[in-house]
């Protein structure tokens, strides 16, 4: 028990630290603003992808679930290493670019500074988030195609349990997005399922079309 006190202790405080120096990183780059567009943005465009998928593959025959599971989680997977790559390197670009102006206007290096360490920091952070929100909300709509794949549902219910899960996900995706703006939440989850309602019906006219 001895020992095991003082590994506490330092825990605690190496945790309470790093919620400090957090704290610093977000007054320094303002990191969470940009995180929430990331968020609302990606997760809007994992959910409206698969809708594309779901709908079209359903209007196209198919009625495999494997195909829906196969393709879902190829896109998802995409979708969310293309975000994180793409969004780290370019956060990462223009934090260095600010960093190395600063630099020049305080004739200083920051290499070792907490501001360095806050814009490192604000880099992974954004690019996590831009690469895992598609993922979790690809993933939401593939759901129903797993039930399937253990006998609990069959293969039309699923398209249809997905297509609404996604719906549902697109509107709670709008409801944070008026939290966050401070507008009517229930008028924002509306107009971003319309635009997943649009999606369905372009979907269908194209299949219909060819």
């Amino acid at each position: 028990m001895e020992r095991v006190k003082p590994s506490i202790l330092a825990t605690i405080e190496a945790t309470k630290k790093w919620l400090g120096n957090l704290e610093n990183f977000r007054e320094i780059t303002d990191f969470d603003e940009i995180a929430r567009r990331s968020f609302v943005n990606n997760a809007f465009d994992g959910s409206m992808t698969m809708l594309g998928i779901v709908v079209g593959i359903f209007l196209s025959n198919i009625t495999d679930y494997r195909v829906i599971i196969s393709s879902g989680l190829g896109a998802s997977i995409a979708m969310g290493v293309s975000g994180a790559s793409g969004a780290y390197m370019a956060e990462n670009a223009e934090r260095t670019k600010d960093l190395r102006d600063l630099e020049d206007a305080m004739l200083t290096n920051l290499e070792n500074s907490i501001i360095h360490e806050a814009s490192q920091f604000a880099a992974i952070y954004i690019a996590l988030i831009d690469g895992i929100s598609p993922t979790v909300t690809a993933l939401i709509s593939l759901i129903p195609f797993f039930l399937v794949r253990s006998g609990i549902l069959d293969f039309g219910v699923a398209i249809k349990a997905s297509v609404a899960l996604t719906l549902i996900t697109i509107f709670m995706i709008g409801v944070f997005l008026g939290k966050v703006s401070g507008e009517n939440v229930l008028k924002k989850g509306i107009m971003m399922t319309a635009a997943g309602v649009i999606t369905v019906l372009l979907t269908a006219f194209i299949s219909i079309i060819f």
